[in-house]
């Protein structure tokens, strides 16, 4: 009888885990399901080699069950599974139908005047600035800019002048050391420069801790601290160590610093505290109430010094001031370009006699001519001609070196929206691509590359699909119906290069098509022209991702990861930064 029970208690088991399969057994995340994002094919088994059992429409979403390499198990209804290809899907916890990161929290601007803008780099329009000590909420983020909102304002500013708040939920999962450690990095914030070149940038402050990289010579990075002559800095997101001697540290970010002489503040706040001193804990001398306007004289972290009656004065909260004359003081600034080289990105680009697209024609210059800038007035800049005339050209058709800004004409986003890009990250997963000679894997390189390109192409209003997501593998005929399924206007895959020859440098574009060949050339043309890497042009290229790609699409290597001089500069955010910017800028070339 006993027997008989067991079996029977056995068979109705084995009956109920038929009917509702129990996730925790394959120790997934309860409530974690995929959405397609096309029609897929449900297999049989994990493998394209399995029979097709049932096909999905977009948009519709199942349970996770298990995973097995690519391939994801689901529950296609009572008692029934099968599998998908992890590429062809998205995940989804819980309620969550955003497939966008929000950053909650507060940042804090460090930097005087800093510019807004409508996406995450400098070819986007400026929308207004914000002054040093404002408290905005952060949206979103990337490598390199944050996403942020004020009451009177909305955009993207520079990671590099945003101070992020302290981590919250993991963070408090941190030992006390960490903890520690956070709250003194946010009182110590400034810049460094490196003064060798192959500077080993370690994950602890010891000379037997593992290599995270390597940095070049005269690069800038952030400073958070320095500890027994060692200083931890940003690298590439995340914090790493370098002997101290190496870097040469600037004063602290919270220096004083003396406002354009005009400026003044309306105070935003009632009953607002003034201190002795640019300290919380300072002394209150007095207050000042709402709509009440000030002269104000400096600033220092995020407080602000202000003229009270007679020869008094005393420092207050930054954030609830709103500073007026600042904007027009900002314009006034000119920006020093003399000596700085620019190049003429088109053939027939015509210099006029003043600063105005109306004015008269002096000449004309082709793709690849150099001029030394001898001043800027607006958006042109002014150059001495051979015949030592002076002349002028927007700034919008031509690169400049040197700290300068690019300056673009407005509106250039608007070639790019409700344009279908697909974005291809070359390699992932199982296959790393090639290995740089300091380390860097080829498939992560692509993956930065392509989610910095891919924000500044939604931000221009562009749909944008990735073929991969993370570290996945994506066979090759996969990344190409992508293209196909989602009619693309453009297929851009991102590779790095290798060869034996370590000293082989530069950027080269391929095509396979004769259709294909124009958005080659006009990337190329873009690349050459804002990267000081070596442009190997647009040529002919037998790719599988092209050869067979039935869209407008190119491949590019972005440099050469056999160099060890070119890696390093390859994996720093400021190539990655121009890189984007180029292949971007590019685009709206080629469908304007």
């Amino acid at each position: 009888m006993k027997k008989k029970s067991g079996l029977l208690g056995l068979t109705l088991m084995l009956i109920f885990s038929a009917i509702f399969p129990i996730n925790h057994a394959f120790g997934k995340v309860e409530g974690e399901n995929i959405v397609t994002t096309q029609v897929v094919n449900v297999r049989e088994g994990a493998g394209l080699s399995f029979p097709i059992v049932k096909k999905l429409s977009k948009g519709e979403s199942y349970p996770i069950l298990n995973e097995d390499g690519d391939w994801i198990e689901i529950r296609i209804g009572a008692g029934k599974t099968g599998w998908v290809a992890n590429w062809l899907v998205e995940r989804q916890t819980g309620s969550d139908t955003n497939q966008v990161k929000k950053e909650p929290g507060q940042g804090i601007i460090t930097g005087s005047s800093v510019r807004v803008r409508t996406g995450p780099g400098t070819t986007f329009q400026t929308v207004g600035s914000l002054n040093k000590g404002t408290a905005a909420d952060i949206i979103d983020k990337n490598e390199n800019w944050i996403k942020v909102k004020t009451a009177d304002i909305e955009g993207w500013v520079s990671s590099d002048y945003l101070r992020l708040p302290a981590a919250s939920g993991n963070a408090a999962k941190k030992d006390k050391k960490d903890s520690t450690k956070e709250k003194e990095t946010d009182q110590f914030v400034k810049t460094g420069v490196t003064l060798v070149d192959r500077l080993n940038v370690r994950t602890e402050p010891s000379k037997i801790s593992a290599t995270l990289g390597k940095l070049n010579k005269n690069t800038s990075v952030t400073v958070y601290r320095v500890e027994n002559e060692w200083a931890e800095i940003d690298f590439q997101g995340v914090r790493g160590w370098v002997a101290e001697p190496y870097i040469q540290v600037s004063e602290d970010k919270d220096d004083l610093k003396n406002e354009t002489a005009g400026a003044t503040a309306r105070v935003t706040a009632t009953g607002l505290n003034v201190r002795k001193k640019a300290s919380l804990s300072s002394k209150v001398i007095g207050s000042v109430n709402k709509d009440e306007t000030y002269a104000v004289l400096q600033t220092k972290g995020n407080m602000t010094q202000i003229k009270l009656s007679g020869s008094k004065k005393g420092w207050v909260v930054s954030w609830y001031l709103e500073k007026e004359n600042v904007e027009q003081t900002a314009k006034e600034k000119k920006v020093d370009v003399k000596g700085n080289k620019i190049t003429i990105i088109h053939d027939g680009t015509i210099l006029r006699s003043e600063p105005d697209g109306n004015s008269e024609i002096v000449e004309q210059a082709n793709a690849g001519e150099t001029f030394s800038a001898s001043g800027m007035e607006g958006d042109w800049y002014s150059l001495k001609l051979k015949s030592g005339k002076t002349a002028y050209v927007a700034g919008w058709i031509v690169t400049i070196e040197g700290n300068s800004e690019q300056i673009q004409r407005p509106g250039v986003e608007k070639y790019l929206k409700d344009k279908t890009i697909v974005i291809d990250p070359g390699h992932g997963g199982r296959d790393s691509g090639t290995i740089g000679v300091g380390g860097t894997l080829e498939k992560n390189l692509t993956t930065r590359t392509a989610e910095l390109l891919r924000d500044k192409l939604q931000a221009a209003g562009a749909k944008v699909i990735l073929t991969r997501s993370g570290n996945t593998y994506v066979p090759l005929p996969s990344r190409v119906s992508t293209s196909h399924i989602h009619n693309a206007d453009a297929f851009i895959s991102l590779h790095y290069d290798s060869t034996k020859d370590q000293i082989t440098s530069g950027i080269t574009t391929y095509y396979y098509h004769d259709y294909q060949r124009a958005l080659a050339a006009t990337l190329a043309n873009s690349l050459g022209s804002t990267m000081q890497v070596p442009n190997r042009g647009s040529r002919y290229g037998n790719f599988h991702v092209t050869r067979e790609n039935k869209r407008v699409a190119t491949l590019i290597e972005l440099g050469y990861l056999s160099n060890p001089v070119e890696e390093l500069t390859l994996t720093s955010n400021e190539y990655q930064e121009k890189i984007t910017s180029a292949i971007y800028n590019g685009l709206a070339r080629y469908f304007k």
